[in-house]
């Protein structure tokens, strides 16, 4: 059961994740303090303990939902279908989310600390990998070429979004991040022609 919001509306477990990944994409993991998130929602923080054990059982379930967003990488089920160029629109359209990056940075920033939040993170970081292989080798390329090329594209993706979030004037007037990965697969499919 959950508590009321001033407002009258219900709060959820997952109001609290939401805001705690938000939080998390802002300010960093030491900043998810349920007094703060309490604070954020206008909610008491003895309502937190309706959905949480504790902050720990928040991270968890922050981390979880992290990881359960990773099926944006490569669309819904009945989406996987399509050419290589649908793909990487659907790609693109996810990873340009200005949100989309900054929580993914704060993630990677807290699995520096944590080992256990290291490891989910590698795990993550290889189905990346492997979906854009996939997308790589329908390009054209061999197996090897393709999870090169994805290895750069995904190197690519985390140096723009660290630059644009620590980088005002980088993410005001440099080239977007959906023209820049487009450019790789251009060069990749140029690439795939001229060998094949």
């Amino acid at each position: 059961m959950a508590r009321r919001r001033g407002n009258g509306a219900s709060l959820e477990r997952e109001d609290w994740i939401r805001a705690g990944l938000d939080l998390l994409g802002s300010k960093g993991v030491e900043s998810v303090r349920v007094e703060t998130l309490a604070k954020k929602l206008r909610i008491s923080k003895g309502s937190f303990y309706w959905h949480f054990k504790d902050r720990g059982d928040l991270l968890e379930s922050i981390l979880r939902g992290w990881e359960l967003q990773q099926s944006d990488w490569e669309g819904e089920e009945g989406a996987l279908a399509g050419n290589a160029a649908e793909k990487w629109a659907r790609l693109l359209e996810v990873v340009s989310r200005p949100e989309y990056g900054r929580v993914d940075l704060a993630i990677f920033s807290w699995a520096r600390e944590d080992e256990k939040v290291r490891r989910r993170v590698s795990e993550v970081e290889k189905r990346r990998i492997a979906y854009l292989t996939r997308v790589f080798r329908e390009v054209g390329f061999n197996a090897r070429q393709a999870e090169e090329w994805a290895g750069a594209t995904l190197l690519a993706y985390v140096g723009w979004v660290d630059r644009a979030t620590r980088d005002a004037a980088f993410r005001d007037s440099g080239p977007d991040l959906a023209a820049v990965l487009s450019r790789i697969i251009l060069a990749a499919s140029a690439l795939a022609s001229q060998e094949a």
